[in-house]
C-alpha cells in the first residue's frame, strides 16, 4: 500500500468515529425535522390567452388559469369552488356573447375551451367571477372570402322620388370585404313586384369601388318590392335580392270615374266607382286621410242636372263607391272633383326631387 492510500484509510477512520459520536448527542438534545406543503392562497386573476387574430365563424382557443396574488396557479380550483360557474362574455363593447364555464372543467387551475365570432372587428374575452373580473389582450376579428352582395335600402320610398341604395361586397356572415369576383359586364337591376320598373336598369361595374358602392334609383309605381341586382361572374349569372321595399303612392292628383254597368233602365240604381290616384296612375290608399270633400256631378247637353257632396273618409283604400238612380232617359257624363283641399300642400309633403344626380345617376339610363 502506498503512501496516500493509507493517508485515505486514516482519513476515512476518523470521520466514522466523529459521527458515531455526534449522533447520540443529537438524539440526547431533542434535534428532529419534518416537511410542509405551501398551498396556493384565495383567487386574485385569471390570466386568459387568446390568439392576437382569426378570421369570422372561425373557432379559436380560450385558455383560463386561475391565480393567486403571487401568480401561482390554484391546482384545486375546481375544487374549492364546486358547483359554481365562471362568467366568460366574449365581443365589443355593444355586443356580447355570454358563457356559464363550471368550475368543475378546471383540471389542476386551467381551463380550455373552443368559441367562434362572426361580426369582424376588435373584441375582447373577459371573464367575472366572485367579484373578480379580468379582459384579454384585444382579437381581431377579420372578415372571410366573399360570399355574396349585400344590398342596403330604405324600407319606405315615395313613387317618383330618387331613394339612396348602397350596395356591397360581404362574407357569409355579412361583414363587408373590399374583394369580390369581377363582373362579366354590366350589372342588370330589376324590381319584383306588380310590373314594376325601376331606373336606372343598367350600372357599369367599374362603378362598385373596393367592393361597395352607391346609387340612386326610381320607381313610378306604388306597391312592395325588392331590388334585383343579376351580376355574371364565374360562367354565370347571380341574383341579390333587398329587403321588401314599400314604395308609397305620390300626392294625390285626380279622379278616375266608371261605373258596373254602361247602359241602365231608368229607375234601376246603379254603382259610379270613384278612384283617387297619383299623377302616376297610383291609388292613393291612405285618400281618407285627406282633409276636405268631393263634388260629384251628372252632367247632360243641358247642363248639370244633379251634384251632390261627400267627404273623402268616404274613401275605403282609395276608392269610393256611390250608389244612385236617374229617372230621366239619354245620355249623361259623371264628373268628380275635389273640394275645399288645398293641392299645393299635398304636393308639399312628398320631398323636393333633386335631378342634378352626380355621375351614378338616373339620367344615364333611359
Amino acid at each position: 500500500m502506498n503512501f496516500n492510500a493509507k493517508k485515505i484509510t486514516f482519513y476515512a477512520v476518523i470521520f466514522f468515529l466523529l459521527l458515531f459520536c455526534f449522533i447520540p448527542m443529537l438524539s440526547v438534545n431533542g434535534y428532529a425535522f419534518t416537511t410542509i406543503t405551501i398551498l396556493p392562497g384565495k383567487l386574485n386573476n385569471f390570466r386568459i390567452s387568446v390568439p392576437h387574430g382569426v378570421q369570422a365563424g372561425s373557432k379559436f382557443d380560450v385558455r383560463l388559469v386561475a391565480l393567486d396574488d403571487y401568480g401561482n396557479v390554484i391546482t384545486d380550483f375546481s375544487k374549492k369552488y364546486e358547483g359554481l360557474n365562471i362568467t366568460v362574455n366574449i365581443g365589443g363593447k355593444s355586443n356580447q356573447e355570454q358563457l356559464n364555464i363550471p368550475a368543475s372543467e378546471f383540471k389542476k387551475g386551467i381551463v380550455n375551451f373552443d368559441v367562434s365570432y362572426k361580426k369582424a372587428g376588435r373584441i375582447e374575452v373577459s371573464s367575472s367571477f366572485e367579484g373578480v373580473e379580468d379582459e384579454s389582450t384585444p382579437i381581431h376579428i377579420y372578415a372571410g372570402p366573399f360570399h355574396n352582395l349585400k344590398i342596403s335600402a330604405p324600407k319606405n320610398v315615395i313613387a317618383g322620388v330618387p331613394f339612396k341604395v348602397k350596395i356591397y361586397a360581404a362574407d357569409q356572415y355579412g361583414n363587408p370585404v373590399k374583394l369580390m369576383p369581377k363582373s362579366n359586364g354590366n350589372i342588370k337591376v330589376y324590381l319584383t313586384g306588380d310590373n314594376f320598373s325601376v331606373r336606372p336598369r343598367i350600372i357599369p361595374a367599374s362603378y362598385i369601388n373596393d367592393g361597395s358602392g352607391k346609387f340612386n334609383f326610381i320607381s313610378d309605381r306604388a306597391g312592395i318590392g325588392q331590388l334585383n341586382f343579376a351580376v355574371n361572374y364565374g360562367g354565370r349569372s347571380h341574383i341579390f335580392i333587398s329587403k321588401n321595399i314599400n314604395i308609397k303612392p305620390s300626392y294625390f292628383k285626380k279622379f278616375l270615374i266608371s261605373t258596373n254597368i254602361a247602359q241602365v233602365p231608368a229607375g234601376r240604381p246603379f254603382i259610379i266607382k270613384i278612384v283617387a290616384v297619383d299623377k302616376f296612375g297610383n291609388v292613393i290608399t291612405n285618400a281618407d286621410r285627406i282633409s276636405g270633400s268631393v263634388k260629384l256631378s251628372l252632367v247632360s247637353s243641358s247642363g248639370i242636372e244633379r251634384s251632390s257632396v261627400f267627404s273623402f273618409k268616404a274613401f275605403n283604400k282609395g276608392i269610393a263607391l256611390v250608389k244612385t238612380v236617374f229617372n230621366r232617359v239619354g245620355t249623361f257624363s259623371i264628373y268628380a272633383k275635389p273640394e275645399d283641399i288645398n293641392l299645393k300642400q299635398l304636393k308639399s309633403r312628398v320631398p323636393k326631387v333633386n335631378r342634378r344626380i352626380k355621375a351614378k345617376s338616373l339620367l344615364l339610363y333611359k
